[in-house]
Parts: structure tokens; sequence; C-alpha cells
């Protein structure tokens, strides 16, 4: 579908759950998407997030290591726009009423529709 085209978008793929990643790897692949990572803790997030070009992130919100509140402000610090998947209660993790939160599970289009947007939302 047109509006779940992402080539030419390099997506940074954060979630410690391996069957996880690899389905949110091979839906965003299928649209197009360039994928860096998956990794699996934020502490990796944020060394990938230093050392390379990302153009959007999907961020699981509970990691390995802790949540990914700081690896949020660290890509907002770097205009990097992101989504974060939760199974939590969105409430629970939002930061503000601009962010994009998303339930799991998530539909292969819904996903995909979500990261266009918020990569869209970080082109200047």
């Amino acid at each position: 579908m047109e509006s779940d085209d992402l080539h030419g978008w390099k997506v940074l793929v954060v979630e410690d759950e391996p069957l996880e990643a690899l389905d949110y790897c091979d839906r965003l692949a299928e649209a197009g998407a360039e994928i860096v990572g998956p990794v699996g803790s934020a502490s990796e997030a944020m060394d990938v997030v230093a050392s390379q070009a990302v153009d959007v992130a999907l961020l699981d919100y509970a990691l390995a290591d802790k949540t990914s509140e700081e690896l949020q402000g660290a890509l907002e610090t770097r205009h990097i726009p992101f989504v974060v998947l939760t199974g939590y209660p969105r409430v629970l993790v939002r930061r503000d009423n601009h962010q994009l939160v998303l339930s799991k599970p998530i539909s292969p289009h819904l996903l995909c529709k979500t990261i266009k947007a918020a990569a869209r939302s970080g082109e200047r």
C-alpha cells in the first residue's frame, strides 16, 4: 500500500523480545525501510544513535535494562522522531500529548503507517 511505503527511511528498531523485534524488522523491511538494529537495550540503542544515521525509531517502552525514557530524550535532542510501542496503558508511557504511542499487538499496516507519519514529522 502507498501509505506503507518506507523506501529511503532508516528505521532503528529497539525491542528486547527477539521474536517481536524480528517481526517488526520484517514488517518494516517489507515496506521498504532500511533497518538499523534491532537492539534490545536502551544503552545499546544510545550507542547506535550516537554512531549511526537514523531517520526514525521504533521503541519498546520497557526494555531489558530500563525503560526507553532516557533514549526518547536523546532522540528528541537529535531531532529524530520516534514511535513508542508498549503493552502498558498509553497514559503510563506518554510523555506529552504529541507523542506517538502504539499498543501491542500492532497490525503491520498501522505500524508502517505510524512510522511513516513520525518520519514525515521530522522532515524539515
